[in-house]
């Protein structure tokens, strides 16, 4: 067992399935509409890995993708054929690329060796989150779409990994691990590194960008909730906002969905605590980083809980006063049925002669006055 839900890792041996016309719609575990639908997950990190902190490009290779590969700068082999929880593996390229690239063993291999220095940058690594009201061939076409467009179209070779949840954890944690060289490809190999790629306004599009190819797949199923790249803050400002709009057009039911919004966005996003506690929590050994992980989370669940409650209460509430209008409005449809109207025709014709006959005594006593007035001009 694992502690966190990032632990599974394995192979199964499948590929990447593009999606048939009939699979536009996801099997999902829970409910993707209603007050009552999971929240899709936003979740995109990018961290370098380099050899100055110990690392292998080879090795992460072989991890992320549960297989057995041997590196050849150090003579090691990293096996991690074992693993499971890895449901498919894929490499992509860009054109151009000599076909030996697309070997696993030779392309991180082939990294290794043309970096020298002690402290090099090896490889990029970014983890997404996968909506789970996707099925496995949906969330497989959204990542080679997104490592296609994002990094591949740039010149970047892609090593994609699409991993299962872990069996002990939050069985919605589907994720994606993506190996990225640093250095441009041409026909005789890797070139030099283009610096533009570790630009802050580079990353901040990627994170923009997941969130736009993520979501385009939600609206194709019709998910009730679509995932947000935006800080937390920025996210609950827009729904308090969003809240005295919807009370200001005399929405209550709106505003009322639009502040639960709010209480769910009002809290800490989860620690990023490294690499190296989540490889020690994994073999059982309890971190301080792994402590506040854990602390953040049960505050997390807290807040969903309290959340779910809230949902539950305004939907009773909601129904409860809708039964109540119904049958009010039901009773007095019954109550008119057959009855007789004939007195009520009579009054209304009554209060109607009577208020055109004022209107023509009132519109006579404007011509008197008219003819006196003409009377004293002469």
């Amino acid at each position: 067992a694992t502690p966190f839900p990032f632990a599974a890792s394995g192979n199964m041996g499948r590929r990447f399935a593009r999606p048939k016309p009939h699979q536009t719609r996801a099997r999902c575990p829970g409910p993707t509409t209603g007050p009552f639908a999971l929240m899709a997950i936003y979740h995109f990190s990018a961290k370098m890995i380099s050899r100055s902190t110990g690392r292998s490009a080879v090795a992460a290779a072989a991890y992320r993708t549960a297989e057995r590969i041997e590196d050849h700068r150090q003579g090691l082999e990293h096996d991690y054929s074992n693993r499971t929880g890895v449901l498919s593996s894929e490499i992509l390229v860009p054109e151009g690329t000599p076909d030996s690239m697309k070997d696993r063993a030779t392309l991180w291999n082939a990294v290794e060796a043309v970096e020298r220095r002690k402290d090099a940058q090896l490889a990029r690594e970014v983890t997404v989150a996968l909506p789970h009201e996707l099925d496995d061939a949906q969330r497989g076409d959204l990542v080679r779409s997104f490592a296609q467009t994002a990094f591949v179209d740039r010149g970047m070779i892609a090593d994609v990994a699409l991993h299962a949840p872990g069996k002990e954890g939050d069985q919605r944690n589907h994720h994606a691990h993506i190996m990225l060289t640093t250095r441009s490809i041409g026909a005789d190999g890797f070139e030099g590194k283009d610096r533009s790629w570790n630009s802050k306004e580079l990353l901040e599009d990627w994170r923009e960008s997941w969130a736009d190819h993520a979501n385009s797949y939600l609206r194709e199923i019709e998910a009730a909730r679509e995932i947000d790249h935006r800080s937390l803050e920025a996210q609950r400002d827009e729904k308090l906002d969003l809240k005295e709009q919807a009370y200001e057009r005399g929405d209550d039911r709106a505003a009322q969905e639009l502040e639960i919004e709010a209480v769910e966005l009002d809290r800490d996003p989860l620690p990023d605590i490294g690499w190296k506690a989540w490889g020690m929590e994994r073999r059982g050994i309890q971190t301080a980083a792994g402590d506040l992980w854990r602390e953040a989370r049960g505050r997390l669940e807290d807040v969903r809980e309290l959340v779910s409650g809230l949902r539950e209460r305004f939907a009773d509430t909601y129904a409860r006063v809708r039964d109540v209008a119904e049958q009010s409005l039901g009773g007095l449809a019954e109550a008119l049925r057959g009855a007789d109207f004939t007195a009520l025709k009579e009054t209304n014709d009554y209060v109607r002669e009577q208020e055109r006959e004022a209107e023509r005594s009132a519109e006579k006593e404007r011509d008197i006055g008219i003819d006196r007035e003409r009377g004293h001009s002469l």
